[in-house]
Formats: structure tokens, C-alpha cells, sequence
């Protein structure tokens, strides 16, 4: 291991696994956001040393509060900083004197407001001091394992197998909610702002030795510095697999990400190309990276691209299958011997469609029971997708036990179920086994987890064609 990519998790590290941390511009006002930081540092059940700091204040949320961070008794590893950017510099120099190792600059401002020059002396002090800064003009972060939510909004404490590296504060937070609302969770999240310090390949560094992290998505407008980003993202995705969703496809797309974070966004079918050869799966739109890397970081590797859908909605198979013929998978007919065999079975009713999607056109999780066996035994497909149209009685317990018994991936795809949906999909999500709303989101998410497999065993005929 090189001595930057050291440093980068060494940086990265002393951040999300801080020992101490002190809000600089806490507030006991909820509508701000130095009131709703401490309050999700407080409320994630972070067990280090926490201390606001504000000089208007005794107490803040039932903690004491600090005049300055020089007044505080103890080591301070982390500040996270919300108050105006004028200020900022000022606070960064207090906290290099206290001895602090890393700052997350919540304060916008800077760069993104026409203020470039405020933004150069945060990055020289950085420069000069050894200080790492996250920021600024960010969200927040976010480590689970360290229960460390030092974002204002929202505040996620589900533990799961996904790290978020976002461009944009709302991006970010929305694939993390998605991820705790579907009971997914997260290893981590962070929003990048304008990358003073810090950068999306620090970040990439950090989750890829990260044992918590089975897959990372990315949310991107345009890499810190082009070189490395490539020569990082070679490196990391050999070891773990990476989404990534990029805006500035259009001319306008460019603009709008300009003048989000200053960035300049490049040539997009280049970046693509890039992608494919680096082994990293680029996402179309937002639904399109979390459907991704859920299927990534959930199924077992898919040993090809056979695809067998079971279902109790004929309708919503059809858009499953279209879905997935459009992303190259391939959709295989039942045998003759098969079809007779599940012809005999007791559970099956005769007016079954006895074809690929197999239709059992009611709703019975029995027949789920007994037609995957069978399926699996002839080995027809690499992946089953299963369907359940309206509330399916019994569905998580006989999904999760079906998994425990065959050594293809299943994924399910449940909707019209109503509470019975909610809860059942929580439980088999949980329980590692991808959910997914709509049949045709299930299929682009299985496309990719089948691409991801491919690239990996070096199958580049399958993977040219499924994405």
C-alpha cells in the first residue's frame, strides 16, 4: 500500500471513527442547523465525548456548552463546524492549536457563492497544518459502526452492507433514508461539498478496505482530480464493487452541476467508456444506483445471466420481462420434462402457465414452495425472480427458508400488498434478500449485480451486453 492511499484512510478513518467531537455554532434553536447536528450526533447514539460550542449558552440538548474550543477540558479529534463562512478560518486555526486532527464544514459560502478566496484559506491551513477537512458546504457524514450521525438531516442508524459517497447533500441523504426505510442500512455516508481537502477518492480508499462494506455508491459531478480518481477507482473497484451515478450527461445537466459545487463536469461518453473499462457500473438515474448496488451488496454472485421469473401477477411479469430483455438478460424456456413435473406437483393449479414467467395466476405461496425445488433442480436458471402481487400470507418466512436451501440468488419483487408488503419486505431485506417495488426496478437491479459478476470472472462477452 502506497503512502498516499495510507494516508487517505488514515484521514478518512480519523473522521468517521473520531473518539471526541465538538459542534462549533451549536444551537438550541430546532429550526437551525447547529441544533439539528448535535441533535442526530446525540440522537445515533454516538459514545464518545460530544461538545457544543456556543458562547451564548450553558447547556445545549443536556450537554455542557463550551465558549470557544479552547475552553474545552478534553482532546478534541473532530470538529463539526456550522456557523457562517467568514468565520470559519478563524475556528480552524482555534482547533489546530487545541490539537484537533479533522474538521466536517457543514457552512456554505464559499466557492459555490462567488467566494473562492474564503475557500483557498481553509485548504491552506489544511496545507500547512496537517488538519483534514471534509467540506465545505456539506451535509455531513455519517459512520455506523462508530454510530457517529454528525449530519443535520437525516439521521440513519440502521447498520447494513452500503457506502454512500455523494456530490449533493440531498442525494446523499435520500439513498441513505431509502436504505433504512427498505431495512437495508448503511456501513457509512458522506457528502462530498466542495472537496477542499478531501475528495471522492479518499473516501473510495476508505470503503474499500472498509469490513462493513460490501458495495459503495457514488453520486458524482465531476472527480476533484481526473488522474486519480481513474487510477483509484482501477484499484478500488477490483476489491469492491462501485455504482456510480454522474450527472452532467447534457449540456444543460453540465451548467446546473457547475453551479452547484464549482464543478466542471467532462467529455460524458468518455466517462462512460471509462467505466466499463475500470470494471464500475455507471447507473442512469437515481432509483437506478440504490436498485444497483442493493442487488450488488445483497444476492450472492449470480453464476450467469439466466433469468426465471415466478409470479402470481401476469401482468407485472411482462413488465419485469421486458425490463430485462432490454438489459440483456436472458429469459430461458422450460424444458418439457420440467413442465411435467410441475404439472404433477399438488399445490400447482392446472391453470397455471406453465412457461417463462411461470404464472401461477393466484396468490399462494405454496406454489412458490414447491415450484423452486423443482426449477432448481433442473438448473433452467442462474437467478429467480419472484413476484408476489398483492398480499402474499407467509411470503418472508418461505422466501428466506427457499434461500437458505438453493445456491441461485433470489430477489423478490413485491407490490400492491399493502401493510402485509411493508412489513414482509423489511424482513427479507434484513434478512439479505433484495425487495423491490416494481418488477422492472428488480430487473435493472439484477442486471447489474449480473454485470458486476461477469466483469469480475473476466466474462466480457455477458457483460458488453448487460448493463
Amino acid at each position: 500500500m502506497s503512502s498516499q492511499i495510507k494516508q487517505a484512510i488514515e484521514a478518512v478513518d480519523s473522521i468517521f471513527n473520531a473518539r471526541s467531537v465538538a459542534v462549533i455554532g451549536a444551537s438550541q434553536d430546532p429550526g437551525k442547523m447547529g441544533y439539528m447536528t448535535l441533535n442526530s450526533i446525540i440522537q445515533g447514539g454516538y459514545e464518545g465525548d460530544i461538545y457544543p460550542i456556543n458562547p451564548k449558552a450553558d447547556h445545549l440538548l443536556g450537554l455542557r456548552a463550551y465558549p470557544s474550543i479552547s475552553h474545552v477540558p478534553g482532546p478534541i479529534d473532530l470538529i463539526v463546524v456550522v456557523i457562517p463562512a467568514p468565520y470559519v478560518a478563524a475556528v480552524l486555526r482555534e482547533a489546530v492549536e487545541k490539537g484537533v486532527s479533522a474538521a466536517v464544514i457543514i457552512s456554505g459560502g464559499f466557492r459555490e457563492a462567488g467566494r473562492p478566496d474564503l475557500e483557498e484559506e481553509l485548504h491552506s491551513i489544511s496545507k500547512k497544518s496537517g488538519l483534514r477537512i471534509c467540506g465545505p458546504n456539506v451535509q455531513g457524514i455519517n459512520y455506523v459502526p462508530n454510530k457517529l450521525c454528525a449530519m443535520f438531516w437525516p439521521l440513519v442508524t440502521a447498520p447494513g452492507p452500503i457506502a454512500i459517497i455523494g456530490q449533493s447533500g440531498t442525494v446523499t441523504a435520500s439513498l441513505a433514508e431509502w436504505a433504512e426505510f427498505e431495512g437495508l442500512g448503511i456501513s457509512g455516508a458522506v457528502n462530498l461539498g466542495n472537496q477542499v481537502d478531501l475528495c471522492e477518492s479518499d473516501f473510495l480508499e476508505f470503503f474499500a478496505e472498509d469490513e462493513k462494506t460490501r458495495a459503495i455508491a457514488l453520486y458524482l459531478e465531476a472527480p476533484k482530480d481526473g488522474k486519480r480518481f481513474q487510477q483509484t477507482l482501477q484499484r478500488v473497484a477490483r476489491k469492491k464493487p462501485v455504482a456510480i451515478l454522474k450527472s452532467g450527461r447534457t449540456a444543460g445537466g453540465q451548467k446546473a452541476a457547475a453551479s452547484h459545487t464549482g464543478s466542471l463536469a467532462g467529455i460524458d461518453e468518455v466517462f462512460s467508456g471509462a467505466c466499463r473499462q475500470l470494471g464500475v457500473f455507471r447507473a442512469d438515474d437515481l432509483e437506478h444506483i440504490f436498485d444497483s448496488v442493493k442487488a450488488i451488496a445483497t444476492m450472492p454472485e449470480p453464476q450467469g445471466n439466466r433469468l426465471l421469473v415466478l409470479t402470481t401477477s401476469g401482468g407485472s411479469a411482462a413488465l419485469g420481462i421486458d425490463e430485462a430483455e432490454k438489459r440483456g438478460l436472458s429469459i430461458p424456456p422450460l424444458p418439457a420434462p420440467l413442465v411435467e413435473k410441475l404439472k404433477k406437483a399438488q399445490s400447482i393449479p392446472a391453470f397455471a402457465s406453465f412457461s417463462n414467467p411461470l404464472d401461477f395466476a393466484g396468490v399462494n405461496i405454496e406454489n412458490f414452495r414447491e415450484a423452486l425445488p423443482i426449477l432448481h433442480q433442473f438448473g433452467v436458471a442462474d437467478i429467480y425472480l419472484l413476484i408476489f402481487g398483492d398480499p402474499v400470507p407467509g411470503g418472508a418466512e418461505a422466501v428466506e427458508q427457499l434461500a437458505s436451501e438453493m445456491s441461485a440468488p433470489l430477489v423478490v419483487s413485491y407490490l400492491g400488498g399493502g401493510a402485509l408488503q411493508r412489513s414482509d419486505s423489511v424482513k427479507m431485506q434484513a434478512a439479505g434478500i433484495p425487495v423491490f417495488s416494481t418488477p422492472d426496478r428488480a430487473a435493472r437491479g439484477i442486471a447489474a449485480a449480473v454485470w458486476n459478476a461477469c466483469y469480475r470472472k473476466g466474462k466480457g462477452d455477458i457483460s458488453a451486453t448487460v448493463y
